[in-house]
């Protein structure tokens, strides 16, 4: 995968620490690849595909929340599970950003405990869409 342009380390690294709470090391950082879309999740519409140090794989979509329930959520978690064990990742995150998160989030959560195809090294976050940057400098 080749960044589209370059990424924007600052912005990728601010992401990835203050708003998924990732305590990465900055070792991690020296190698940040971004794209729009994604080849590792192919159930559910991607906006930004994150690829951090080989160990972290990041999939952010805008997908509402209503849309992935059930078996299409359960679908992008085992995606994004290969997808990580195949490029042995340590984790895989999918980001869901929304308009108002503290609406959305509970909702979410609740339907990431009934899947079953999910580990600990296995995460979704629900966050604010002015929250997610521009992974891209310029």
């Amino acid at each position: 995968m080749k960044n589209e342009r370059p990424a924007s380390v600052p912005g990728v690294t601010k992401f990835i620490r203050e708003i998924l709470g990732c305590n990465c090391p900055d070792e991690v950082f020296r190698d940040v690849e971004v794209r729009r879309g994604s080849t590792a999740v192919k159930s559910c519409p991607a906006d930004y595909e994150l690829r951090i140090g080989g160990r972290l794989l990041v999939v952010v979509t805008s997908e509402p929340v209503e849309g992935l329930s059930g078996s299409r959520l359960e679908k992008a978690i085992r995606e994004g599970r290969q997808a990580r064990d195949d490029g042995k990742f340590n984790r895989f995150r999918l980001v869901v950003q929304v308009q108002n998160a503290a609406e959305d989030r509970e909702k979410l959560l609740h339907a990431f405990e009934a899947v079953s195809g999910k580990d600990e090294r296995t995460h979704v976050h629900v966050v604010e869409r002015r929250e997610v940057p521009d992974f891209f400098l310029g």
